[in-house]
């Protein structure tokens, strides 16, 4: 996983808890394909501010979602609702 040791270092989780909480994770997540959210590109390649974003807001596009970022960039847009993660946590 390309984010691994940052995930580790920033939770003080062992090797063992991540790769148990990644399969928990995989039991409720659901993959969906790119053919079901290409559609959506054009109009992400436009509102995204950042193009390595482009298909994240394509599928919240198809969705009909929020993303969850704490990249402040993606904000200066306002197609998609982008939640940080202090934005979360005051629901809770």
């Amino acid at each position: 996983m390309k984010h691994k040791d940052l995930i580790l270092g920033k939770t003080s989780r062992t090797n063992e808890e991540f790769i148990q909480i990644m399969h928990a994770l995989k039991d409720v997540i659901a993959i969906i394909p790119k053919e079901e959210y290409s559609k959506f590109m054009k109009e992400a390649e436009k509102i995204t501010p950042d193009k390595k974003d482009v298909l994240y807001f394509a599928l919240a596009l198809k969705l009909r979602c929020g993303i969850w970022s704490n990249d402040k960039k993606l904000k200066t847009q306002n197609k998609i609702k982008i939640y940080s993660t202090e934005d979360l946590l005051k629901n809770i």
